[in-house]
């Protein structure tokens, strides 16, 4: 294979990637758009109410939205996962990489991947009691939102990394 076809296939695995990403952030308007018609609903209330016991980043200022952003966050990982499937078979290893190197990039990776997952959706952390930056995203609703469509790409295209990463690894273990 030429370099031109492992470019046009790097670039089409990075259209399909980002095409995904933009179709699984579609859920978030329908999600932001109801919260901000109908705020005082019982129907959000009772949802939020609900989907309170789940770990992550609530805003003590809006704590309704922030509980329903907060669980749709917890589901990056998943569709990142399923992404990979039906994506794995078309990337591609650079083969002058050592396997030796590759373990220790992936061990590296995997301690930041553990601790960011650890951090973002395993800890329950207030907003409105942090940082200056996370204060800053608690202020309003739009900041709020910003906030977690951030998180939930970031938590994404790094799922999305760290399998690709473990796959590769393995590749270049059994490829010797």
């Amino acid at each position: 294979m030429n370099k031109r076809n492992e470019d046009k296939i790097g670039k089409n695995i990075s259209i399909k990637l980002f095409f995904c990403l933009f179709t699984f952030l579609l859920p978030f308007i329908p999600i932001i758009l109801f919260y901000f018609y109908n705020s005082e609903s019982d129907i959000i209330k009772n949802i939020a109410t609900i989907l309170s016991n789940i770990p992550g980043f609530h805003s003590l200022k809006n704590p309704n939205l922030s509980y329903l952003l907060n669980t749709y966050i917890h589901t990056a990982p998943l569709t990142a996962f399923l992404l990979f499937l039906f994506t794995h078979k078309q990337l591609k290893l650079k083969k002058d990489k050592s396997p030796f190197k590759a373990l220790t990039i992936l061990f590296l990776f995997s301690l930041f991947y553990l601790i960011m997952i650890y951090c973002f959706l395993l800890i329950n952390t207030e907003l409105t009691h942090s940082s200056k930056i996370l204060k800053l995203m608690s202020l309003n609703n739009f900041f709020l939102s910003f906030f977690y469509i951030s998180l939930y790409c970031g938590i994404f295209l790094f799922t999305y990394l760290y399998l690709w990463f473990f796959i590769g690894t393995y590749k270049l273990f059994c490829r010797g």
